[in-house]
């Protein structure tokens, strides 16, 4: 049987057999900074999937959390590793059925990988009660399992993984929509993996040679578009967590949401990452201390390439930057090298602030959700990568201020400032998706 290997950290991808063009129809990259006004949304043949996410922490775990990105591009060695030794993070999942009848697995959501592994080996995993408790899938259980006849292995930095590929039926949303085919990385072994991983990062357009989630609720009719937007919401809850697959939810932002580019663009970054994920351009970083003006830490002219990854509890930036932001939040470094905060200053009205398209939008995270709380310590949002190359990553400590739509069809992230206002406000999207979104879909709060 042929040895498939998955895009996991440290591994390479699977060579791209398919690619698309960028779709031209979204604003061009000169930059639209002035929208015409528009009537009511038009939403003919466009549906969407509403599926809820739970937050999970994770203490003293060996390998911690789990994000599928290939870090080792990043950096020679996981800047994820001191922390993974730690054993601390905070993830968010995504309940689905597999198989017939239905077997129930919590798997976490990752924008920075493309498939669904499931089925840790529990005697292996790092906490063998939390691997029984969001559930595996039994193949022998279910009579729509098709093994494929291939293998796969992944290392995750600290963990890892192997087994076989499977389709089977999976049961996708809050109204358990049946999703035949979908491909499943089930682990006949495992080494510090305590839950299944759901990519959700491109799949059959750039990197994989099968249709993964999001293609294939395209594919079947359940959604217009391979887009889906994301609200994790505030740390501690108050606010519904969830990822809605085709729509957006105008109750979770206000005003427009700004297109931010996948950059490099996809064609580049397949020939220097080989693969595709959702990259953008950070043009500025500043701090709001409590009580004090708005302290920028870059340049006018400052771009930084950075990878938005639910997967990672954790932002990842520069040393230097990492050290002057910890200054800034009264953060030290323990014995791991990892920086801790005290926690009342989660209760602090002060800010990290994230700008895109050079000023044009500005993410500002609030101490309470950018300060990692795990009950009895807390850790600083951002930790230092010794990266090498060009890219940061943005981890749920950034993403928790956001309103995220992730659009591969335009090749764009829109993003907005998350600011939750009710429920009821989900539109769906057309295959005019780019339209919609840059005129029409404006936030209600």
């Amino acid at each position: 049987m042929a040895l498939l290997r998955l895009l996991l950290l440290g591994l390479l991808p699977f060579l791209c057999l398919a690619i698309t063009i960028p779709d031209p129809s979204w604003p061009p990259r000169t930059g639209l900074r002035s929208r015409p006004s528009s009537g009511d949304v038009d939403s003919d043949g466009g549906r969407h999937i509403r599926a809820k996410l739970q937050s999970r922490k994770v203490n003293n775990v060996t390998g911690g959390t789990v994000s599928t990105y290939a870090t080792s591009q990043i950096s020679g060695r996981s800047p994820r590793e001191p922390l993974a030794r730690y054993g601390a993070g905070i993830v968010y999942m995504l309940e689905l059925d597999i198989g017939t009848p239905g077997q129930t697995v919590s798997a976490i959501l990752d924008t920075g990988s493309y498939t669904l592994l499931v089925d840790p080996d529990c005697k292996q995993a790092a906490d063998p009660q939390a691997c029984q408790t969001y559930g595996y899938y039994d193949t022998a259980q279910s009579s729509t399992a098709k093994n494929l006849n291939g293998w796969f292995s992944g290392q995750f930095g600290t963990g890892y993984m192997e087994g076989q590929w499977y389709s089977d039926t999976a049961y996708v949303g809050l109204d358990n929509l049946p999703l035949p085919g979908l491909r499943v990385g089930v682990s006949k072994f495992s080494q510090y993996i305590w839950a299944g991983v759901l990519g959700v990062a491109y799949g059959k357009a750039w990197n994989t040679a099968y249709q993964t989630l999001l293609d294939l609720l395209v594919a079947q009719g359940y959604i217009a578009v391979p887009i889906f937007s994301l609200g994790v919401g505030y740390q501690g809850g108050g606010s519904p967590s969830d990822i809605i697959f085709g729509g957006v939810d105008r109750k979770k932002f206000r005003g427009y949401l700004e297109p931010l580019e996948i950059y490099p663009y996809p064609d580049q970054q397949l020939k220097r990452y080989s693969q595709v994920g959702y990259r953008v351009n950070l043009t500025s970083l500043a701090v709001t201390p409590p009580g004090q003006n708005e302290t920028k830490l870059t340049d006018s002219d400052f771009e930084r390439n950075v990878l938005i990854d639910s997967g990672s509890t954790y932002t990842y930036l520069d040393a230097q930057m990492v050290a002057v932001i910890a200054q800034a939040l009264n953060a030290f470094q323990d014995e791991n090298g990892v920086y801790r905060v005290p926690c009342e200053s989660r209760n602090l009205d002060g800010s990290v602030n994230f700008g895109f398209n050079f000023y044009n939008i500005v993410i500002r995270v609030n101490y309470a959700d950018f300060i990692v709380d795990f009950d009895n310590w807390c850790a600083l949002g951002v930790q230092p990568t010794d990266s090498k190359d060009e890219s940061w990553v943005l981890g749920t400590s950034f993403i928790r201020a956001a309103y995220l739509v992730f659009d591969q069809q335009s090749d764009a992230v829109w993003i907005a400032q998350y600011l939750p206002c009710g429920d009821d406000g989900i539109t769906d999207l057309t295959k005019d998706a780019g339209r919609q979104l840059w005129l029409e879909v404006t936030g209600l709060c």
